[in-house]
């Protein structure tokens, strides 16, 4: 079967963990390359199949989300302007971490409890669907 929603995105998490760490250790443009395409789909992939579905019953939880997203991207841009200053790295590792936090424990128990089978496998679809599409326009 085939990955879930949670389960993709719960992989991209631990993927854009791993791509920060090296980052930290060693800064190298092709690795900042790859971190900035995963990120860029995993957040639209993210805004576009699960945000929509739980809008109208977690909106602020869903609006906090978005900030952080937004967050993520200015900090990234900072970042690549930087050519890798530790400390903007240090941000956007901290930003990630607390992001990654909430959305695995509290909106995923959420969610869990809104959806049912039906609707968890029409939004991993589409989250997949994002997910490979902004993967090939970037």
């Amino acid at each position: 079967m085939a990955e879930n929603i949670f389960e993709h995105i719960e992989r991209e998490h631990r993927q854009i963990v791993g791509l920060l760490e090296q980052l930290s250790s060693s800064y190298d443009r092709s690795t900042f390359d790859r971190l900035n395409t995963t990120l860029q789909a995993h957040t639209q992939a993210e805004e576009e199949s699960l945000y929509p579905a739980m809008r109208s019953q977690e909106s602020e939880m869903i609006e906090r989300a978005e900030k952080e997203h937004a967050h993520v991207r200015e900090l990234l841009k900072e970042l690549k302007a930087s050519g890798g200053d530790s400390s903007i790295l240090t941000r956007l590792t901290q930003t990630i971490d607390e992001h990654v936090r909430e959305e695995e424990g509290e909106m995923f128990a959420v969610a869990r409890g809104l959806f049912d089978q039906s609707k968890i496998e029409q939004m991993s679809e589409k989250f997949e669907e994002v997910d490979h599409r902004i993967t090939q326009q970037i």
